[in-house]
C-alpha cells in the first residue's frame, strides 16, 4: 500500500491554507492570497514527503513547535521564494548608482571626515546583485585609499547564500554581462566562471530576515540598501514594516533602491523619490541643520 505523503498529492484544506499562509506572512512577509492556494500546496508538498508527515496540519505544527522548526522554516522559505537574479540587472538604475549616488555618498562621508561605505543587498539570493555592487565600486576607483568599504548580501535562504559564497556562476547569471566586464571580474572555472577575489573581498554574505531588526546588527548605519524585486511578493502591511526598518538603519541622506515594478507611493511617505532617466531612487531626508 502506498502512503499518501509519498505521492505528494496531500490535500490542503482552507483552514490549513490559512494557518500556513499566516505563518509565512508573519515570519517572512511573503503573502499568498486565495488564488495561490494550489501554488502553496504544490511547493510545500515535497517537504511533507521528506519529513514523513501525513497532512498539512501536521506540517504546520512541525513549523510551530518541533525542536527543528527554525531549520525547517529556512528550508520551507527556499521553496517559496523566486531566486531569479543575474549580474547587472536593471542597468539604468545601476548607472544612476554609479554616476550620481556613489559620488554623492563619497562627498557626504568626506564632509563628516568619515571614510566608510556600507551597502546591503537585501534578498540577495545567490549573490549576483551584491557582487554587481562590488564590481561597480571597484570600477569607480573612488574608494581604495584609506576607505573601509563593505557590501553585505542578506537572505533568508541559506542554500542560496552558500552558492553566493562559492562565487561560481553559469550562463544564465551572465546574460547582461559585457565582454569587458566578464574579462575584468571573472575567471574561468571548470563548471562556469568564478568571481575574482578582488571583488569577493569587498562582499560578504549572511543569513537574515529583512523584517527582523536583529538581522542588521553590526551593519547599520547603512549608506544604501538594495531591495529590488523582493517586495512584490509582500503584502502592504509587510512592506510598511520593511520600509520602517530600512528607514531606521539608513544614515540621513541614505538611499533605497527598489525594483522597477515596485513603488512606495501607496504605502509610505518616509522617503523622497528622486527621478532619473529610466530609474527612480528613494532618499532618506538629510539631517536638519541647526
Amino acid at each position: 500500500m502506498k502512503l499518501p505523503h509519498l505521492e505528494h498529492d496531500v490535500e490542503l484544506s482552507e483552514e490549513e491554507f490559512r494557518l500556513l499562509r499566516d505563518l509565512v506572512h508573519e515570519q517572512f512577509g511573503l503573502y499568498f492570497d486565495g488564488t495561490q492556494k494550489e501554488s502553496l500546496r504544490s511547493r510545500l508538498a515535497p517537504r511533507l514527503a521528506l519529513l514523513g508527515l501525513l497532512s498539512f496540519e501536521d506540517y504546520y505544527r512541525y513549523l510551530r513547535f518541533a525542536p527543528e522548526r527554525a531549520t525547517e522554516q529556512q528550508r520551507m522559505v527556499s521553496h517559496l521564494t523566486n531566486n531569479e537574479t543575474y549580474f547587472f540587472r536593471e542597468q539604468p538604475q545601476l548607472d544612476v548608482f554609479a554616476s550620481t549616488v556613489l559620488p554623492s555618498l563619497k562627498e557626504s562621508r568626506a564632509q563628516r571626515a568619515q571614510r566608510t561605505l556600507n551597502l546591503v543587498s537585501v534578498g540577495c539570493s545567490t549573490g549576483e546583485e551584491a557582487l554587481t555592487l562590488g564590481m561597480i565600486l571597484f570600477d569607480s576607483g573612488q574608494f581604495f585609499w584609506g576607505w573601509d568599504v563593505k557590501v553585505t548580501g542578506l537572505d533568508v535562504d541559506e542554500a542560496a547564500l552558500e552558492k553566493a559564497s562559492r562565487g561560481i556562476y553559469h550562463r544564465n547569471s551572465l546574460r547582461a554581462v559585457t565582454k569587458s566586464q566578464l574579462d575584468r571580474h571573472f575567471a574561468p572555472d571548470r563548471s562556469g566562471v568564478r568571481v575574482k577575489d578582488s571583488i569577493r573581498k569587498l562582499v560578504s554574505f549572511r543569513p537574515g530576515n529583512l523584517l527582523d531588526p536583529a538581522s542588521y546588527d553590526g551593519l547599520a548605519p547603512l549608506d544604501a540598501i538594495f531591495c529590488r524585486n523582493v517586495l512584490i511578493y509582500f503584502s502592504d502591511q509587510a512592506i510598511e514594516r520593511a520600509i520602517r526598518l530600512f528607514h531606521d538603519v539608513l544614515v540621513p541622506g541614505g538611499y533605497l533602491f527598489l525594483g522597477h515594478a515596485e513603488s512606495l507611493a501607496r504605502v509610505s511617505s518616509a522617503f523622497t523619490p528622486v527621478r532619473f532617466q529610466g530609474a527612480i531612487v528613494y532618499k532618506k531626508q538629510e539631517e536638519q541643520q541647526a
